[in-house]
């Protein structure tokens, strides 16, 4: 029972990104914005940093494949991006100590490399209209802070979940 809990976690945590985006309709705030929840994102980058890393990128390719084949035109770029964060994040981590705030810097920029990557992807291949200033404006600020809004609610007990695990996962 023990080994379901993150898989079942990153599963729910999935399905509320999509539940996210339905409570919160565009123009909720009377802004012109987007926000684009990428709270699995935020969770594989805490994991790769304080679990089990390969582990960590077999769930990201996993999951990074389910959220292609759900909710995007073009398959296999969040089953490449998700894998190359976590990988980047882990990296980024054994250079630094890994605590909140680096963790939260780390995180920052994990999610705006997927970003615009996912952006330049949109421009280049699926030919959308959207400049720069625009998508910075609109979409990549807000998309940054509410990821780093659900960093910090979830930082605490899913790095103590992350310990628990790990330990564990040693003992076997």
């Amino acid at each position: 029972m023990k080994r379901l809990v993150l898989p079942l976690l990153l599963t729910l945590c999935f399905y509320c990104e999509s539940v996210f985006v339905e409570l919160t309709p565009p123009g909720l705030f009377k802004l012109d914005i987007l926000l684009v929840p990428h709270f699995l994102l935020v969770l594989f980058i805490v994991m790769g940093i304080f679990y089990l890393r390969n582990q960590t990128l077999i769930y990201a390719a996993i999951f990074g494949l389910l959220f292609d084949i759900y909710y995007t035109e073009i398959i296999g770029v969040y089953l490449f991006l998700l894998p190359i964060a976590v990988y980047l994040a882990s990296k980024m981590a054994r250079v630094v100590q890994a605590n909140i705030i680096t963790t939260f810097f780390i995180s920052l920029l994990c999610v705006g490399m997927v970003e615009f990557v996912v952006y330049g992807m949109n421009v280049f291949v699926l030919q959308r209209n959207v400049d720069t200033h625009t998508f910075l404006n609109q979409r990549l600020w807000p998309t940054l802070i509410i990821n780093q809004i659900f960093f910090l609610v979830i930082y605490f007990p899913f790095k103590k979940l992350l310990s628990k695990h790990k330990k564990i996962e040693f003992h076997e």
